[in-house]
């Protein structure tokens, strides 16, 4: 009986100092759990954020940019700016084709987009101007009206049968100010119907209307996984060489990337996407912006945009990287 007591008082005694270690060790590993967690806070508070703004047309290439930088630079996020918020980086779409600096800020042109008229397979002004194309006077009569001072009537008409509408966008971001200004007119020159939010609405009324042509980019117009023109949608014809005319009209985006960023084709507008920058944004949205004219250009076809042309590039990259580095300094 007494060897019992023992044995139990020994047993109690084992347990109770087992728990009493195992509880210490516990403790003592709590203040490690607690640093490694300020730690990480403290990190994630430190990454470094970018803010960007860029016109919806080109929203996939941009966040496929973003997307690639940040594999290699998981230290940097970056974030839609608010609507009327300021951003580090605004990605523009513009007529120009040279490097801009303006006050702090510079540009640094990154892609082109290609602005093709068009209309549906069920327009009979298809087969109207198949025997007769479009040459920049011609297309200048199609889309855009000229008044006259003393009549205000318009004589500036498409000499043809078929009843035209036009529909072009109308809102700051649409591609009609800068299709406009490529044939010397402005926005209030074009004629026909004017349609609100995102240019990919231009689609959809055009195939409401077998009498109706408008404009759009490269990837509104083709289907960017297939790479094929959209179902129903025809290019106008243009007065373009036999060649170049195998290219535009085969359907297929990538003949038609490849054909207009060898050869200058007058009634095919192909402005830029410009990157615009600051002295004042941080060295992080600086490496972005000259990440995105170096390595981001890679992307550019599987988007629908083309690259700079070659004579840019050679002075994009003369240029550009000493801008970006001399607004560090």
């Amino acid at each position: 009986m007494k060897n019992f007591h023992y044995n139990k008082h020994m047993f109690y005694s084992q347990f109770f100092t087992r728990n009493f270690l195992h509880t210490m060790k516990k403790l003592q590993f709590l203040p490690l759990v607690a640093g490694a967690a300020l730690l990480a806070s403290v990190t994630a508070s430190a990454q470094d954020v970018i803010y960007v703004d860029n016109p919806k047309f080109v929203a996939p290439l941009v966040e496929r940019w973003i997307d690639e930088y940040a594999k290699s630079n998981p230290h940097v996020q970056i974030k839609r700016a608010e609507s009327g918020a300021k951003a580090d980086l605004r990605f523009t779409a513009t007529t120009s084709d040279t490097h801009e600096s303006v006050g702090s800020e510079a540009v640094a042109y990154v892609a082109r987009y290609a602005l093709l008229p068009v209309t549906t397979e069920a327009n009979p002004l298809i087969g109207t101007l198949s025997r007769s194309r479009l040459d920049k006077k011609k297309l200048r009569k199609l889309f855009f009206a000229e008044r006259d001072l003393a009549s205000g009537e318009d004589n500036n008409k498409l000499n043809i049968a078929n009843p035209v509408t036009v529909y072009s966008g109308n809102n700051p971001a649409s591609a009609a100010p800068v299709y406009a200004s490529y044939f010397g007119y402005s926005t209030a020159n074009l004629r026909g119907k004017k349609v609100s939010g995102d240019d990919i609405f231009l689609l959809s009324a055009i195939k409401k209307d077998a009498a109706g042509v408008t404009f759009n980019t490269l990837n509104y117009l083709y289907d960017t996984q297939t790479r094929q023109l959209k179902e129903g949608l025809a290019i106008l014809p243009l007065d373009v060489k036999k060649e170049q005319r195998e290219a535009l009209y085969s359907n297929n985006i990538d003949q038609a990337i490849a054909l207009l960023e060898e050869e200058k084709i007058d009634v095919i507008p192909a402005p830029y996407i410009g990157v615009v920058y600051s002295g004042e944004a941080t060295a992080a949205a600086h490496d972005f912006a000259r990440w995105v004219a170096t390595d981001g250009q890679q992307y550019n076809h599987d988007y629908g945009f083309l690259n700079p042309d070659k004579k840019l590039l050679a002075l994009r990259q003369q240029q550009a990287p000493k801008q970006i580095l001399a607004s560090e300094k």
